[in-house]
Parts: structure tokens; C-alpha cells; sequence
């Protein structure tokens, strides 16, 4: 008798959550901590934003264009009215404070 390699189907009717992809893309949170200040880090897509949406890199001060990746930091302690948005570059060098 000739052995099939075709995967075993489960006999149990499981369900399995759609990945919702914007979720995957918008990069998992963490903390990184610079002179002393704990920062919150996350990977941005820069996809979702308004057309005539940029931002300025407060390392080098040049724009961040829609859809180029950058990331989103902000302070730990005072929150997202620290939030900027820097190259992912820029932000390695970074060593100041957010103000």
C-alpha cells in the first residue's frame, strides 16, 4: 500500500483569527532608554497618514515623507504630547531629550 504524504486534517473545527495586517506592519512597541529617560519606540509604516501629511525629524531636520518608514518615540513619563517622529537612523544617534 502506497504511503500518502498529504498533512493529516484535524478532526477539530478550529477557527483561527484573521491577522490583520496593518496591525503587523504598524511594528511592536518597546522601550529604550536614553540618558536616564525611558522612551516608548514604534516602527511607522507612514502608509496610513494624510495625503498631505510630513513630518520633521527633529535629529537633522529634514521631512519624512507619506509612506517612507520611520519611527514614533515618545516619552515614557510625559506621554504622547512628547511624540515625534524620527529617521530610523536618526533616532540611533539620538541622545537629547524630547522636549
Amino acid at each position: 500500500m502506497a504511503r500518502s504524504n498529504r498533512p493529516k486534517r484535524s478532526k477539530g473545527n478550529h477557527e483561527h483569527e484573521e491577522l490583520n495586517l496593518d496591525r503587523v506592519r504598524s511594528g511592536v512597541k518597546r522601550t529604550e532608554i536614553k540618558r536616564g529617560v525611558a522612551y516608548v519606540v514604534q516602527a511607522s509604516t507612514g502608509r496610513n497618514a494624510e495625503e498631505d501629511k510630513t513630518w520633521v525629524c527633529p535629529h537633522c531636520n529634514l521631512s519624512i515623507s507619506i509612506g517612507l518608514s520611520h519611527l514614533v518615540v515618545w516619552d515614557e513619563i510625559r506621554g504622547l504630547d512628547t511624540r515625534r517622529h524620527f529617521h530610523t537612523t536618526c533616532w540611533a544617534k539620538f541622545q537629547g531629550s524630547l522636549l
